[in-house]
């Protein structure tokens, strides 16, 4: 099957040009079509690049924080104009270090349960162990409610998604959450309609902000703001889960 790749980008400084240009045949190889929506605070040099050795689809949208899902949910629309089997939603710097260290993996993951409408791609618990103690402590709680709300475990928050055209156009049709709380949405939504929502572990997914992109670690731990912001995330998800709520979960 066919599979395009959908992505957002903020990257003011550009320090993706030169990580892009150098994954681009890989890539090539594994994705048909590649789709991205930049900030307008994005450095130009992103979508030159993009365009010249991926052959993009590039738009762009206002920068801010608010409009994350909305930002992604046009990233896969505009994915959806190729002839694609599925899509693959992920962070460009998300599968920028997943090919760069576990491309065995990345193919053999993107590969797995192909009766899955929706694969969330989550990280192994390896992997999990790794990522920066505001994440870990923020996204545990969003991930049980989810699991109590669905009876399936899965890491949520990474905002990987592997999604086949009609789960995909659903979500660019029916979706309303346009925040980053989409990343329980999409899979919530999908399943509501219908589609068939699996999940997969990789090792090799790792986190860093684009500030970072290249950093031996994470440097942020230490800042207040940052944990607060990742706070106020995880109340964004508990919003968005609770209209799937059953009757008799709200006793």
């Amino acid at each position: 099957m066919s599979t395009a790749f959908a992505t957002i980008i903020h990257d003011t400084e550009g320090k993706l040009v030169a990580p892009i240009r150098a994954a681009a045949p890989a890539l090539r190889r594994i994705f048909s079509g590649f789709a991205a929506s930049l900030t307008e605070a994005t450095e130009p040099r992103i979508a030159t690049v993009l365009r010249e050795t991926l052959g993009a689809r590039v738009a762009s949208h206002p920068t801010g924080e608010a409009i994350i899902g909305l930002a992604r949910r046009n990233a896969v629309a505009l994915a959806l104009e190729g002839d694609a089997d599925r899509v693959l939603y992920s962070d460009m710097d998300h599968v920028l270090r997943w090919i760069d260290a576990e491309p065995a993996e990345m193919h053999a993951v993107l590969a797995a349960q192909p009766e899955a409408q929706l694969l969330i791609i989550g990280r192994t618990a390896e992997a999990m162990a790794a990522v920066p103690r505001r994440l870990r402590d923020t996204e545990t709680p969003v991930n049980r409610a989810y699991e109590l709300l669905t009876g399936r475990a899965a890491d949520l928050l990474f905002a990987v998604r592997r999604i086949d055209r009609a789960a995909a156009g659903d979500i660019v049709t029916h979706s309303r959450v346009d925040s980053i709380a989409n990343d329980v949405e999409w899979p919530l939504l999908a399943e509501q309609r219908g589609h068939r929502v699996g999940y997969a572990a990789a090792h090799g997914l790792t986190y860093r902000t684009i500030d970072e992109y290249g950093a031996a670690a994470d440097s942020y731990d230490h800042d207040p703001l940052q944990w607060i912001r990742r706070i106020e995330m995880a109340g964004d998800m508990a919003r968005a889960m609770r209209p799937y709520l059953r009757p008799a979960d709200e006793r």
